[in-house]
């Protein structure tokens, strides 16, 4: 009998890396990868891929633009891994109705709003699908008599919009405010094509503003209206919506945290730039400097990049094809400079 190798990273491979213009680009490219692999029977038609297919997502924001680009031909799809909340236009309505308290006046006569908070929150999808005729008339009258600062009793001209007019005056009835504006907004009828996402993003929305009201009772203490606003973005921008599916079918979509201890033959990699892939997530996160952190034991972007040297290699050891795609496009956030993996 042979000896069993562990040594797989001397087995013949290919391995492409692959430069795009934009970061959108590589979706598409790697939905050309992945017809390629999954190739055409006797007739000439595509083949659905299986599950010994990965594509690998080193950037969570590429998730909706590679999804929308899979083809059905392509058959099943399988997300491990989280869409980030943030990116939901649940979250964009948050942020829009917290500007629009943030900026409320009250005054003798009544409660009056920013026109600019206003329109924004009346242009949002999920408010003018509610409401139409009502929202067009309102946003109509506020231009044709230029008014500054817009009255409550102007705006509450339907359930909903008595719902989202009305100023809060403490942390609590902020947050309150925040989770029935939403509830509301998720109780009327809608025709979009995307009900069940919306209805899933308001759900996932109410169910953390809950938790964190819950959670400011617990703990007994007096916040300020601007610490609970900073509160509730950085709760909500850290929630991830998880996504259901089965493992052992279609192509797997996954980030590098879900890759450990699976094999794949082929494995698709986007978004190998260094800024990217490693970074350096471990310094940006903390005020605690290096030499402390190193001093007590604290993880070091020595330690980050060690770590994300295991997923890679781990991830590559059994692959027969390996594609790796990045954007070589330079900006604010990125250098467009390939990964050290790549080189390596």
């Amino acid at each position: 009998d042979e000896p069993v190798s562990h040594d797989n990273l001397r087995n013949i491979r290919t391995i492409d890396v692959i430069s795009t213009s934009t970061a959108v680009a590589q979706c598409h490219h790697a939905v050309a990868l992945l017809r390629e692999i999954a190739g055409k029977d006797a007739d000439g038609r595509q083949r659905p891929l299986d599950k010994d297919t990965a594509v690998v997502l080193t950037d969570e924001n590429l998730l909706m633009p590679l999804l929308y680009a899979l083809p059905e031909e392509l058959g099943k799809v399988n997300v491990t891994m989280g869409y980030p909340l943030r990116n939901t236009p649940a979250y964009a309505l948050v942020e829009r109705l917290i500007e629009l308290q943030t900026h409320a006046r009250r005054r003798d006569d009544g409660e009056t709003f920013y026109h600019v908070d206003v329109e924004r929150v009346l242009s949002h999808p999920y408010i003018v699908e509610c409401d139409a005729q009502i929202i067009a008339d309102i946003r109509a009258e506020i231009v044709r008599e230029r008014i500054f600062n817009v009255p409550s009793e102007k705006l509450a001209r339907s359930p909903l919009l008595r719902t989202l007019f009305r100023a809060t005056n403490d942390w609590q009835s902020l947050v309150e405010y925040l989770r029935d504006a939403l509830i509301a907004i998720g109780g009327m009828p809608t025709s979009s094509a995307d009900a069940h996402l919306r209805s899933e993003y308001l759900a996932i929305t109410v169910e953390n503003l809950s938790q964190l009201l819950n959670m400011m009772h617990s703990c007994e203490v007096s916040l300020s209206l601007a610490t609970c606003r900073s509160l509730v973005r950085r709760h909500l921008q850290s929630v991830r919506i998880p996504f259901e599916g089965r493992p052992l079918e279609g192509v797997q979509i996954m980030g590098i945290l879900e890759t450990r201890n699976l094999d794949f033959r082929n494995v698709l990699i986007l978004s190998m730039t260094d800024d990217n892939f490693p970074g350096n997530r471990t310094s940006d996160s903390s005020f605690v400097p290096y030499n402390l952190r190193y001093a007590y034991g604290l993880p070091t972007p020595e330690h980050h990049e060690g770590v994300y040297a295991y997923y890679f290699y781990r991830l590559a050891e059994r692959a027969e094809n390996l594609y790796m795609l990045y954007c070589s496009h330079a900006d604010e956030r990125s250098t467009g400079e390939p990964s050290r993996y790549i080189r390596q």
